[in-house]
């Protein structure tokens, strides 16, 4: 059989191991063609040019579209505000503690340090990550950016009222005593300036809505300068069952510290909220409101304000038969 012939096993006949294993190497490396998988060595070489300037030349222009579209980017500044951005001018609010990613739930038992140890701690992180207070848990001394602008300064709201961090941590923000104090904050929104309510807008529908929330709560309305808060009841039986909340600082955020504009130091102003008066051993829905004369809610998507669940457990009672065993021993 000469070389360049094929071994092939007749019709109806099975190859053997030898013939496959032949195949397999031939179809590799191909001695008789000078072929590696299929392919000369001139064959590779043109393939291999066409690849090199065809990914050489995408690499390329993918790196000029990356060039062209960083250029159009401002490391202070997003591309889109103001009435482009998506949430169009409209910040919303946030509060913490919230430990708990998928709950808005606040719940604890002023007997058990257990239910707000975490509470007390997400909040302490949180004020610490955002440098209100140092690595010792003392507010930081620094008023002013280095721009100038003035920084908010925490330990004027921790001084006033009853939601102060103390040196025992675990007796801080009026937990121990089960009237929490809940931390409330503005989003951030590049740009955005408040604007006092004016006689104009007090004779809308929703200045009259915010005259009417400030009148429950027992604020005063309005307040020139600040962005002021309400939080209530979101059902009849959740605003008897909270009574009137107290704030610190009672005239709300500060318009000093508006508009937003992505300073290195800069730190948002800080309200807290009490209820002093909620009943315990009932979960109650909670709506917060901002409000000044720029500002709209919305209750699906929360916009303007913010919502969460506040349960007070009542304290647990000292079992009395380990009451009368202590008096036994006593004796």
């Amino acid at each position: 059989m000469a070389a360049d012939d094929v071994d092939f096993a007749g019709k109806g006949q099975k190859k053997g191991i030898g013939a496959k294993v032949r195949g397999c190497c031939n179809s590799i490396w191909n001695p008789q063609k000078k072929e590696f998988l299929g392919r000369t060595g001139s064959s590779w070489a043109k393939i291999g040019v066409f690849y090199i300037i065809f990914y050489s030349c995408l690499a390329g222009f993918f790196a000029i579209m990356l060039v062209g579209f960083f250029a159009t980017l401002d490391d202070q500044a997003p591309t889109m505000t103001k009435m482009y951005s998506l949430i169009k001018q409209n910040p919303g609010m946030g509060f913490r503690p919230m430990f708990a990613k998928d709950s808005t739930l606040i719940k604890l038992n002023s007997t058990d340090p257990e239910t707000y140890r975490d509470q007390i701690d997400d909040m302490v992180k949180y004020l610490r990550e955002n440098k209100y207070l140092d690595d010792q848990n003392k507010t930081s001394n620094v008023s002013v950016d280095v721009d100038g602008t003035p920084l908010f300064n925490l330990e004027d709201v921790m001084n006033s009222g009853d939601c102060k961090l103390k040196d025992d941590r675990y007796d801080s923000f009026g937990y121990a005593e089960g009237k929490p104090c809940i931390m409330l904050k503005i989003n951030r929104v590049y740009a955005w300036t408040p604007e006092n309510f004016d006689n104009e807008s007090l004779s809308t529908d929703f200045g009259k809505e915010a005259k009417t929330a400030f009148e429950k709560q027992g604020s005063p309305f309005p307040q020139p300068g600040h962005i002021l808060v309400s939080c209530e009841g979101e059902n009849d039986g959740d605003v008897d069952n909270l009574g009137k909340p107290k704030f610190f600082p009672a005239s709300g955020f500060p318009f000093g510290f508006y508009p937003y504009n992505n300073t290195k130091l800069y730190r948002a102003p800080i309200v807290f909220v009490q209820f002093p008066d909620a009943k315990e051993g009932v979960v109650m829905q909670v709506w917060c409101k901002l409000w000044v004369k720029n500002i709209k809610h919305h209750k699906n998507d929360k916009a303007g304000s913010v919502h969460f669940e506040l349960m007070v457990d009542k304290p647990k009672k000292e079992d009395p038969q380990s009451d009368a065993s202590n008096a036994d021993v006593t004796r």
